[in-house]
């Protein structure tokens, strides 16, 4: 897959390595020289100095066949606009950072794949975003004197073990359950009559020796 980064901060650099790692094209652009010639030494991706909002630019990074697109700098009016720009190049998988909510509400209603708020910038969870995988975060991991546990973000998918059942119905076995839904960025607390639908988003706490059969039961 082929990913244009836009932004090369902190977050871009980070999203660039994990999608290297994962076997990813990727092609950076950022406006610092310094930073480009940083990217450049560290990774082993293509690094483009310019505009990210620059039609010229974009097109040098080869915005029509690219196969996703992260605007992940600073200025949520730049993410945006880099975001329509990718959208006209028919880029089918586009992902932001907006910090105003609006914004961000806009932003999808317009097409955008995602408007990623600050509290939610985190290098996996863009490149989750972008490589469409069902598992999103795995962001907590607590022990207790009961043994350890690990809190999940996953996307419930038509593969998905959990589709179309009840959450009184799960095969927790007693070492995990659903703790939220997240809807509108909003956690809503779960309903034990409620089915889970393809596209839920949930929260599940884990053991930390079933994590991985939980993965599996919800990725399918």
């Amino acid at each position: 897959m082929r990913v244009i980064v836009a932004g090369g901060g902190r977050v871009g650099g980070l999203l660039s390595r994990k999608l290297i790692e994962a076997g990813h094209e990727v092609i950076i652009i950022d406006i610092d020289e310094a930073r480009c010639r940083e990217l450049s030494e560290e990774l082993d991706a293509t690094v483009i100095k310019g505009d990210v909002t620059n039609v010229d630019i974009l097109e040098s990074a080869g915005l029509d066949g690219a196969d996703a697109l992260a605007a992940v700098t600073g200025q949520d009016e730049v993410n945006i606009l880099t975001g329509l720009i990718a959208k006209e190049y028919g880029v089918p998988n586009i992902v932001v950072r907006v910090s105003d909510k609006r914004l961000a509400k806009m932003a999808e209603r317009l097409g955008i794949t995602k408007a990623v708020a600050p509290e939610e910038i985190t290098a996996e969870h863009i490149s989750s975003l972008i490589m469409r995988e069902p598992l999103l975060s795995e962001f907590v991991k607590v022990t207790t004197s009961s043994g350890s546990f690990s809190l999940l973000e996953f996307t419930v998918t038509s593969n998905s073990l959990v589709v179309d059942r009840k959450i009184s119905e799960l095969p927790t076995g007693g070492d995990w359950l659903v703790v939220a839904l997240i809807e509108d960025g909003n956690l809503k607390p779960p309903d034990s009559n409620l089915e889970l639908k393809e596209g839920d988003r949930v929260l599940v706490l884990a053991r930390a020796e079933v994590v991985d059969d939980v993965k599996r039961i919800f990725t399918g």
